[in-house]
């Protein structure tokens, strides 16, 4: 059997030159990842229906709850008496808040970057990129004194990479090679298009130069020819 493998957030400060990670004890037990497209709605006269125009795609967004613990993996307590007599032990650990800060000052402008840094989630095949837009911490157990040694963080990261890499010339311009793109785990062939050619309406071109039939057909790992224009 192998190691387990830990999920961890990346912080990249200071342009990428100053990189933090930070394990989580815990791999988070689900996590979702949203998509959606921007529409306009046209209200025509003469019409009793309206029709809605598509403007752009979307960030992506992440979400999780990751949980936290000053001692590491605790395991079940089965009495209030086994409680009681453990929190003596517990008087001499570290505050679980220091490491969830570590996370939590991603929200805030850092160093040289005038803004908050960009951050990874990566567990498995996922690795997704983008900036924290939301953080709330929980905190569920004390020590005597009232310090919190375990607690929970429900995280939300809005997709986003190094300012370069998203900005698109007008008018869009399509790639002028084909090249090969690694499907990871949230993808669609319609943020894939969009991503490549400014057009999620392009994944029929990805889909026929894959033989794909259907467009949902696609899994992590599998790589995908992206043709030119």
């Amino acid at each position: 059997m192998g190691t387990l493998k830990k999920a961890k957030i990346v912080i990249y400060r200071d342009n990428g030159k100053n990189v933090e990670e930070v394990e989580c004890a815990f791999n988070p037990s689900q996590y979702t990842i949203k998509s959606s497209a921007n529409y306009k709605e046209d209200n025509s006269l003469g019409t009793d229906v309206s029709r809605m125009v598509f403007l752009s795609g979307a960030q992506r967004e992440f979400n999780t709850t990751l949980f936290f613990d000053s001692q590491g993996e605790i395991g079940r307590v089965d009495s209030i008496m086994s409680i009681a007599s453990s929190l003596s032990s517990l008087n001499s650990v570290k505050p679980v808040t220091d490491k969830m800060k570590k996370i939590t000052s991603a929200v805030q402008i850092s160093g040289s970057d005038h803004k908050p840094p960009l951050v990874s989630f990566i567990w498995g095949n996922l690795n997704f990129k983008g900036v924290i837009i939301s953080v709330t911490e929980t905190f569920t157990m004390f020590d005597t004194f009232g310090k919190p040694i375990r607690g929970k963080m429900d995280l939300t990261i809005k997709e986003a990479q190094e300012e370069g890499l998203t900005k698109k010339t007008e008018p869009f311009e399509s790639p002028d090679r084909t090249k090969y793109r690694t499907v990871i785990e949230g993808s669609s062939l319609w943020n894939i298009a969009y991503d490549e050619y400014g057009d999620c309406e392009k994944w029929r071109v990805i889909a026929k130069a894959n033989g794909l039939l259907n467009p949902l057909n696609i899994y992590p790992g599998q790589v995908l020819k992206i043709p030119a224009l």
